[in-house]
């Protein structure tokens, strides 16, 4: 099972080094494809949510926000990217 906390802990180390957000988006979605068929509950959509990050600005998250995401998911909290 691919957890919440190892993509949350994973992303933290992306925002850390401070990785584009659009490699992140890319990185989102080749996580998800990798691993779609034994995902946490909950997990699915905040990485199908991220992956649109590749499509612009205007779908970019912050670092603070990507991070603050990725210490809720390590948390085991359902994070909603409305």
């Amino acid at each position: 099972m691919y957890t919440k906390s190892m993509f949350g802990f994973e992303l933290k180390r992306r925002v850390l080094h401070k990785q584009d957000v659009v490699e992140i988006g890319i990185w989102a979605h080749s996580t998800y494809l990798e691993h779609c068929e034994q995902l946490e509950s909950g997990l699915r959509q905040v990485m199908l949510d991220l992956n649109t990050m590749e499509l612009g600005p205007a779908f970019a998250f912050s670092y603070e926000e990507l991070n603050k995401i990725g210490d809720d998911l390590i948390a085991g909290k359902d994070v909603r990217l409305d």
